[in-house]
């Protein structure tokens, strides 16, 4: 366990608020739309300022020629997208009509590829829904030798951004020294009506690190991750992320702004996550988003947690394209449903995908996957004890997880190390 520095506390009195009271609203960058002409911004906050990409690892596809590629039968179609592509002259879209079930393409490589040391990450701008689920899959060196990744996509629509795949599914014994196929399918997620629009370019390899990451992420400033969930982590030199609305503090079997300080005290980051009742925060207004992300923020950083409030959680998971545009504004890293690990090194740190931390053997498979594939699992909870996880089925987890060849991390350790 990395060590930790211990904050001091500011004793205050939270202060109400609601997400109706707008701020002003920042220049809110101008992302790929049609028929613009691309800005390093609108591609990715790593780019150099000559446009030109700065990420870790190789592109092992640029989608430059899409000769070698083809779609799957019944499976939708491809097509080159020149229109502000992610990065080169072009992209590859994914289209699929209202009627067929998914939009599937495939590269053969005769010659095979060594992958058995990489992590691979995917560039992607989907439309015309708020949420895509998207898997890769290699082929090695058959199809009866899979390696699967998948990811959800909640949002945002209209906007790129790179997916870091994580590891979910091995099929037979695949050979990673040797991949032959790989797939890449787009299906829809929610809403299953309607077409399938999907670009993807940049296909990147990165060097996988040694060791995998846990990330213990605690949602809904719910009391019982003070009174069930602290101590036995700290038992394990455990500490986690607490995702703050802090309109909610004091509220009943919510946190205590003093119960914030223990946490913080034991080296938990207090990351920020607006509160928004029933709607999701892409409903609102661009001022009111950006009013709800600013207090939020200001809110944890006066209070002395300035480490935490580089950090956001979203609300509800969807994030619309106005969103994603203030957060990329005013934090370092967000967090929001993805249904799986993430590669390491982050290629994206504004796309970090979490899951369930209550699936039982589901959860205790992932966290396995990162430590075997060098890769990070974001566990995410709600309630621990009655109301939820029972705190038996969290200690059990603690103990898999450090018997795991991972190192449990907090947000601001992942920031910093990555």
């Amino acid at each position: 366990m990395t060590n930790r520095n211990r904050r001091s506390f500011v004793t205050a009195v939270a202060t109400a608020g609601t997400i109706g009271l707008a701020g002003c609203l920042s220049t809110v960058r101008e992302w790929r739309d049609g028929g613009s002409e691309p800005t390093a911004e609108a591609r990715s906050p790593d780019d150099d300022d000559d446009g030109s990409l700065d990420l870790p690892g190789e592109s092992i596809e640029d989608f430059e020629d899409l000769d070698g590629w083809a779609s799957m039968i019944d499976a939708g179609d491809l097509e080159a997208e020149t229109n502000a592509p992610y990065a080169g002259s072009q992209s590859a879209r994914l289209t699929a009509t209202e009627d067929t079930d998914r939009a599937a393409v495939y590269q053969v490589r005769s010659d095979g590829t060594d992958l058995s040391e990489r992590n691979l990450s995917l560039a992607v701008n989907f439309t015309g829904r708020d949420q895509l689920h998207l898997s890769l899959e290699l082929h090695a060196p058959n199809s009866r030798n899979a390696y699967a990744m998948n990811r959800t996509l909640t949002g945002p629509t209209d906007r790129w951004v790179r997916v870091d795949f994580g590891t979910s599914g091995i099929d037979g014994q695949p050979d990673l020294t040797d991949v032959r196929e790989i797939r890449l399918t787009a299906r829809r997620r929610g809403d299953q009506s309607g077409s399938i629009d999907c670009r993807i370019d940049d296909l990147r390899a990165v060097d996988r690190p040694e060791t995998g990451k846990v990330l213990l992420l605690f949602d809904g400033t719910l009391e019982s991750h003070y009174e069930n969930a602290l101590e036995p982590m700290a038992d394990y030199d455990f500490a986690g992320v607490e995702a703050v609305i802090y309109e909610a503090l004091g509220e009943s079997d919510r946190l205590t702004i003093d119960e914030l300080g223990e946490l913080d005290d034991a080296g938990w980051d207090m990351a920020a996550r607006p509160r928004t009742g029933a709607r999701f925060l892409h409903e609102y207004s661009p001022e009111e988003q950006e009013g709800a992300i600013r207090r939020t923020k200001a809110f944890l950083e006066n209070r002395g947690f300035e480490d935490g409030a580089r950090h956001f959680v979203t609300p509800r998971n969807v994030l619309g394209p106005e969103t994603i545009d203030l957060v990329r504004e005013y934090h370092e890293q967000a967090f929001r449903y993805g249904g799986a690990p993430n590669a390491l090194p982050l290629t994206d740190p504004h796309n970090l995908g979490v899951f369930s931390g209550t699936d039982g053997e589901t959860t205790k498979r992932y966290v396995d996957r990162a430590a075997e594939y060098g890769q990070l699992a974001v566990l995410h909870f709600e309630h621990i004890g009655e109301d939820g996880l029972s705190t038996e089925a969290f200690e059990d987890l603690l103990e898999h997880v450090d018997d795991a060849d991972v190192e449990v991390v907090t947000a601001s350790e992942l920031l910093e190390g990555s």
